[in-house]
């Protein structure tokens, strides 16, 4: 068992009803470590762990995440956890990103060295550390073969940290544009990949690299009032989740209908 999925398995156990705590403890750990023999993710099946201890914790109330991993017919899915992790995920990232714009938007360059320090690191944070760590997560959380699901988050992830040190490297080394709109696209490709979207629907990665064609000539500061326009620098990287949602639509791994499978493998008493 990885150490996130560990982590998050103990988090559940922690927070939930004492008089369940022995029984889930080793009903969880036992299917998220069987999980890979059936091809599922153990991560998937670690936060469904934690959501159903954060949001079911009465005893006659209990989500259906352990019904992943039961047998289905190989035509559809099972059900899935019902607090949708990977929505959940998105969401936090398009919340960090237009948050970025109301935050770059209330600084001011008459703060002492700290402050401004401080109100850089935040902006980064929020445009990209958070949407890439949540982006990262949801790819591994998704119904997805194990290679894929680490090939996107890995993808994600190694273009969040280029993104946040390539102000310092460009003081050094300039830039050429072209990298920069591949480093951007890079995420959207991770996901296409661990989403398995069809090459068709990868066209839908015109939307971010026409906006970012647009930041980078200026076209794009025009369209508010110049003491507005800290609120457009998210808008390249919200296009990134627009158009990956969009195209995932057209996902070979979508489900074509939810069943709920009998004999789930968690204790309906807990």
């Amino acid at each position: 068992m990885r150490a996130l999925d560990r982590v998050l398995v103990a988090a559940a156990v922690a927070i939930s009803p004492a008089a369940h705590r022995a029984v889930r403890r080793e009903q969880w750990v036992a299917d998220v470590q069987g999980a890979p023999e059936l091809d599922l993710s153990p991560t998937a099946l670690a936060f469904g762990a934690f959501t159903t201890a954060l949001f079911h914790r009465r005893a006659d109330r209990r989500t259906t995440w352990g019904t992943t991993m039961t047998a289905a017919p190989l035509d559809v899915r099972p059900e899935p956890h019902r607090v949708r992790t990977v929505p959940v995920l998105v969401a936090v990232a398009v919340v960090s990103l237009v948050a970025s714009g109301v935050w770059l938007l209330l600084q001011t360059n008459s703060g002492s060295w700290t402050e401004r320090v401080v109100g850089t690191l935040v902006g980064e944070a929020l445009v990209h550390v958070v949407p890439g760590v949540a982006v990262a997560l949801a790819i591994l959380v998704l119904q997805a073969s194990t290679p894929r699901r680490w090939i996107g988050a890995s993808t994600v992830l190694a273009a969040t940290v280029v993104m946040v040190l390539l102000p310092s490297l460009s003081s050094v080394v300039p830039v050429p544009f072209e990298f920069s709109l591949l480093l951007t696209l890079l995420p959207l490709v991770g996901w296409f990949v661990a989403t398995r979207t069809p090459w068709p629907a990868w066209t839908f990665a015109a939307l971010p690299m026409v906006l970012v064609q647009a930041e980078h000539t200026g076209a794009l500061w025009t369209l508010l009032p110049a003491q507005w326009n800290p609120i457009l620098f998210g808008v390249p990287y919200l296009s990134l989740v627009v158009a990956g949602f969009v195209a995932s639509r057209f996902s070979t791994d979508r489900p074509r209908r939810f069943v709920a499978p009998e004999g789930a493998l968690v204790d309906k008493s807990a």
